[in-house]
């Protein structure tokens, strides 16, 4: 066997979170040095990244699985609902606690039809981190794992990806709360939707439109405790989701996902 396939077999997660860390610390060092407006669809590469290892790892079969979960659109009405709502009410009770703490809206809530636009093109840009982070990491660490010890796992995974935007000063560090509490909120939805990443994907693309839709009405100082608020809400979310969902987060003992069966422990690593 090619040693490098043999290395991929033996540690696909481990190949994967590498290729992800590339493309974040790369693709941002040159979207700086050359700016154009297709930069944010170098995250394409990490759902290519999770095919392609998951194609040596786990040859068609798992290639089938891989491409399924984008296109599972079958759940309940419910959990659209849960999907796309959940971060605007987060990011509501941000915005209420910050005017209630004496902050001033300076300008308008955006209008739906500038929201509508921006929330398509972060499902075809941003949202494409999921079948990745979601349709082939997950499933691998709840292989051997409690699905809130891998939802911890590919959270803190998830927000050291955005490393690059932290050292930038594009984010603050508050906001690295956002990936590492969503990822419960994440496996909550994906176990009861069959492992969905589709769902995955709009909740993305919906949690990305929310925190603008509300911050933007505010100015930088207030955009700070904003953004505190913001924060306190995700980890209030992720204890109720403990308290309420158990720390297999709605995953049944006797529900297996549609992994390959046949997978090693290693495929977990």
């Amino acid at each position: 066997m090619n040693p490098i396939t043999s290395f991929i077999k033996r540690y696909p997660q481990g190949v994967f979170w590498g290729i992800a860390y590339l493309i974040s610390g790369g693709g941002y060092t040159l979207s700086v040095m050359y700016p154009s407006d297709f930069w944010p669809f170098v995250i394409w590469g990490i759902a290519l990244g999770g095919a392609l290892v998951t194609g040596i790892a786990d040859g068609r079969t798992g290639l089938k699985t891989y491409f399924s979960r984008i296109v599972r659109v079958r759940a309940g009405i419910q959990w659209y609902a849960i999907a796309l709502l959940t971060p605007f009410a987060l990011a509501f009770i941000a915005y209420a606690l910050t005017i209630m703490m004496g902050a001033k809206v300076s300008r308008q809530l955006p209008a739906f039809g500038d929201v509508s636009g921006l929330f398509i093109l972060f499902f075809l840009t941003n949202a494409m981190e999921e079948p990745g982070f979601r349709g082939f990491s997950l499933p691998r660490f709840m292989k051997t794992r409690s699905a809130f010890t891998a939802s911890l796992i590919v959270g803190v995974l998830h927000a050291i990806w955005h490393l690059p935007l932290y050292i930038a000063g594009e984010q603050g560090l508050v906001d690295f709360l956002h990936p590492l509490c969503g990822a419960f909120l994440f496996t909550w939805i994906f176990n009861h939707t069959n492992g969905s990443v589709f769902l995955a994907m709009l909740l993305h693309a919906s949690n990305d439109i929310a925190s603008r839709f509300f911050g933007s009405v505010f100015s930088e100082a207030d955009f700070t405790a904003y953004s505190l608020w913001l924060g306190g809400a995700f980890v209030v979310m992720v204890i109720l989701l403990r308290v309420f969902a158990g720390q297999e987060l709605g995953r049944k003992p006797e529900a297996a996902m549609d992994t390959l069966p046949a997978e090693q422990a290693a495929m977990a690593r």
